[in-house]
């Protein structure tokens, strides 16, 4: 009975999934040859929370993790096998073509149904996973009672989660491989839109600006916001008033931000007229108007910004740590820096993970500052991938080159995200 409701599990989850991606982008007639797929799978699904409930199944949570790596691929597959066939479908039986009218019948109700059964299979699947091992009947009635109110209350939050970011981020991608200008269109023109994207010097010049502006911005932020908590850590005085001189920049818009920096930085009434005039005339300052140095110049904007932010997550930290900690150190004789080092900064790894997120996320998604400083000049020379994708979009009207550009933004992230995940979350459960 156990493999039956497994087998059975993984056959609702591959129509499920197979009908939620062909009805999602759209293809024509996916409705109707999935439709029935789908009712096959609601029954499916119901008949395995029956055997589960009745039989306290616990599911193989390894085995899904293969089964369904398959079944993705074979989906993608089976998707491409019908987008290239479609015109021989229509030729072969020309009468499928009167059923193009019901497609705008079915299909909000198909989409709604795929993702409804979607969302029931993750959700059998992460209570087996919580459960294997466990073969008490009626384990699944109890883990669905604890806590109703609040699955209940997700469940407009998973529709809205697959919405937005499932359905939009294969929109997105789908997109890229078409010759998109001013509105979308599906005509697949394959790689054409990456390789114009990676010949375009405005495009490497970005990605270059990204990477010496992140690397930045990750490193001097972390050191620059720890220092300045253990300094505030020491109980001075007056450290409310400093916490909030230096958290004050935080509340800033990054336009406001850009804007004040922009003027400190210009050579006319800032930082390098206020020097010269006290006798130093040979003193030069400009970096938002040098091509070398101008994205050093958005750095300092966006370290005074966001430093005192980190420095807050910080200064939390500290003051969780156990004070007998500190008390040991001391009677050991262990120097202060050594302390922090070996003792201190491993137990706040935490804090610098959570830091290290909310940093990368500002990181990727720079764009006001830029836009209030300097609108990507001298020339290209503070060019952001954000600001490019927002300047073919909807400057240059390219659709596909922006959703293009937006991809390898996103493929970005994720060949960070993912190894470092693995290594988080699987090497934690492995330990």
């Amino acid at each position: 009975m156990r493999e039956l409701a497994e087998r059975g599990y993984l056959w609702c989850i591959a129509l499920a999934f197979v009908a939620f991606v062909l009805v999602t982008i759209g293809l024509d007639y996916a409705v109707l040859v999935t439709a029935p797929w789908v009712l096959l799978a609601l029954a499916g699904i119901a008949a395995v929370l029956l055997i589960v409930e009745a039989r306290g199944v616990a599911l193989a949570a390894n085995r899904f993790k293969w089964y369904a790596i398959g079944w993705v691929v074979a989906a993608v597959v089976a998707m491409g096998l019908w987008a290239l066939a479609q015109k021989d479908v229509q030729a072969a039986w020309p009468a499928l073509k009167s059923f193009r009218k019901m497609w705008n019948v079915f299909e909000p109700f198909a989409l709604f149904a795929a993702a409804l059964f979607v969302l029931i299979a993750i959700g059998i699947l992460a209570i087996g996973t919580l459960d294997k091992g466990m073969h008490q009947p009626g384990r699944l009635e109890r883990t669905f009672a604890v806590n109703m109110s609040a699955k209940v209350a997700a469940v407009p939050m998973a529709f809205t989660a697959i919405g937005v970011f499932v359905i939009s981020t294969g929109w997105t991608i789908y997109h890229s491989f078409t010759n998109s200008k001013l509105l979308p269109k599906s005509q697949f023109i394959g790689l054409d839109q990456y390789e114009r994207l990676w010949s375009t010097n405005r495009w490497l010049v970005s990605i270059e600006n990204l990477a010496i502006y992140g690397i930045c911005m990750l490193i001097f932020s972390l050191v620059i916001g720890f220092v300045l908590a253990a300094l505030m850590d020491q109980k001075i005085r007056f450290e409310s008033v400093f916490r909030t001189i230096f958290l004050y920049p935080f509340a800033l818009s990054f336009i406001v931000t850009g804007l004040v920096w922009q003027w400190l930085l210009t050579p006319e009434f800032g930082v390098q007229k206020i020097v010269r005039d006290l006798g130093f005339e040979n003193f030069t300052f400009d970096p938002l108007f040098n091509a070398d140095w101008v994205i050093y110049g958005i750095l300092f904007a966006a370290l005074w910004q966001g430093t005192g932010f980190v420095m807050v997550l910080m200064l939390a930290g500290l003051r969780g740590i156990d004070q007998e900690i500190w008390k040991a150190a001391r009677v050991d004789g262990i120097p202060m820096w050594k302390t922090y080092i070996f003792i201190v900064i491993p137990m706040m790894r935490p804090v610098f993970v959570t830091a290290l997120v909310i940093i990368a996320a500002g990181i990727i998604k720079v764009y006001d500052l830029v836009v209030a400083q300097t609108s990507g000049g001298p020339g290209i020379a503070s060019e952001v991938p954000a600001k490019y994708v927002y300047d073919l979009m909807f400057g240059g009207q390219n659709l596909g080159q922006g959703f293009a550009a937006s991809t390898m933004m996103l493929v970005s992230v994720l060949v960070v995200l993912i190894p470092w995940a693995y290594l988080e979350f699987g090497g934690r459960k492995r330990g």
